[in-house]
């Protein structure tokens, strides 16, 4: 899967819409089992994984995926089952 950044930032007006799932931090969850559920979900690797994590820290907020609107809904899904506060964006 290809790296993106985990940091919000916007891009060029495109043609075609693009979806990104956004998780927020929280201090209710261990580091250890965000990592493991974002890794079942997403597909990410563990280093990818960290890194968005430790950009939801410092930032409060992270992109977690990037993919097609029926994707992002349904890792966003996934992730709310387990508490974490997430959103869908398009940009």
């Amino acid at each position: 899967m290809a790296k993106f950044s985990p940091r919000l930032v916007r891009s060029a007006p495109q043609s075609r819409r693009r979806w990104r799932v956004l998780i927020y931090n929280n201090h209710f969850h261990r580091f250890d089992d965000v990592v493991s559920w974002l890794m079942e979900h997403t597909g990410h690797d563990k280093e990818q994984i960290v890194e968005i994590c430790a950009v939801c820290e410092e930032d409060g907020r992270a992109v977690c995926l990037l993919g097609s609107r029926v994707r992002c809904h349904e890792v966003a899904s996934a992730l709310r089952l387990h508490g974490l506060q997430v959103e869908v964006d398009d940009f």
